[in-house]
């Protein structure tokens, strides 16, 4: 399971993924590759190039609650808490059809690859002293239409520089928790005694 970075660690690799392999002969300028807030479509940092928009996070509806999980010390650790997250990718360019051109080549990059272990979704945090992800994990992107209440709802807020996006998912992003359910220690023994008889005669 992941830690409390694993969501900042999934947009910043699938950025990191497009900045790679893109093609730069595609691009009328030197391209710019941004992890965007919502704020920034009004006020837009990329005129060529890929911004990722993180648009909204919920609890997996796969999995709304998780059991305690026995770590390989005895301890248990704390339920995990699952989400998906729901991420905007778009292609810009100063060009319409150039515009759907990245944006074809965007899709057809990330299906290819949309199976993302984590040597690559570690390496991607500005902060590496704690890997996001265990070695032996790994995240799926899913290519999933935006339901047309989302797409009117974006539409209405980023309608000033509203650009052709792509809409992923990932499903079940389980964050861990750092606590562990105190059980106290283990029962080792036990010891049986034999009841004295009172004056009164009751054990």
């Amino acid at each position: 399971m992941a830690n409390h970075l694993a969501i900042a660690a999934v947009a910043k690799t699938i950025l990191k993924m497009v900045e790679d392999h893109c093609p730069r002969e595609e691009f009328a300028a030197t391209p710019t590759f941004t992890l965007y807030g919502g704020h920034d479509f009004s006020n837009p940092q990329v005129t060529e190039g890929f911004s990722l928009l993180v648009w909204r996070i919920q609890p997996s509806a796969a999995l709304r609650r998780s059991q305690p999980l026995r770590e390989v010390d005895g301890r248990k650790r704390m339920p995990s808490l699952a989400v998906d997250l729901s991420i905007l990718v778009t292609a810009w360019a100063a060009e319409p059809e150039r515009q759907l051109r990245l944006t074809g080549w965007l899709m057809r990059f990330l299906e290819d690859n949309a199976t993302v272990p984590a040597a690559l979704l570690n390496q991607a945090l500005t902060q590496r002293s704690v890997p996001a992800f265990k070695p032996d994990e790994a995240i799926e992107l899913l290519l999933e239409p935006m339901s047309l209440p989302d797409h009117l709802g974006l539409w209405d807020k980023f309608r000033n520089r509203w650009m052709t996006s792509v809409n992923y998912s990932v499903r079940m992003l389980q964050l861990e928790s750092n606590r562990f359910v105190d059980e106290g220690p283990l029962v080792v023994s036990r010891e049986f005694g034999v009841g004295q008889i009172t004056s009164e005669g009751q054990p």
